[in-house]
């Protein structure tokens, strides 16, 4: 009996959704869903980068993402509150933010 194949969530090339690692990728579990590795919370998109539970930093850029660190015209970084400061490093923040960008603390 033919089994279907699924795209990886990480590379979208076609897998057998029982592998424990995508070929192409290299991606273990790649149909696992990501957690958090502080709390183990379900970090349910993959763009974030703090946990929302907890605040903890999640580590580097979504699988898949452009690996270049210039941001392309559309994509501008936002421009922090004025003498808006993050309580835990100092670092700025972002008007209307929940979470440090810098290190990942609760804005309070």
């Amino acid at each position: 009996m033919p089994t279907f194949k699924h795209p990886c969530p990480h590379c979208a090339k076609f897998i057998q959704r029982d592998v424990a690692a995508c070929p192409f990728c290299g991606t273990r579990d790649p149909f696992a869903p990501a957690r958090c590795p502080s709390c183990s919370t379900v970090i349910e998109d993959r763009s974030w980068v703090a946990c929302p539970k907890c605040g903890q930093a999640l580590a580097g850029p979504p699988p898949g993402a452009p690996l270049s660190t210039e941001p392309s015209p559309a994509e501008a970084p936002a421009q922090p509150a004025e003498g808006g400061r993050c309580s835990g490093c100092g670092g700025p923040m972002v008007a209307g933010a929940r979470f440090c960008t810098v290190c990942g603390t609760l804005a309070g």
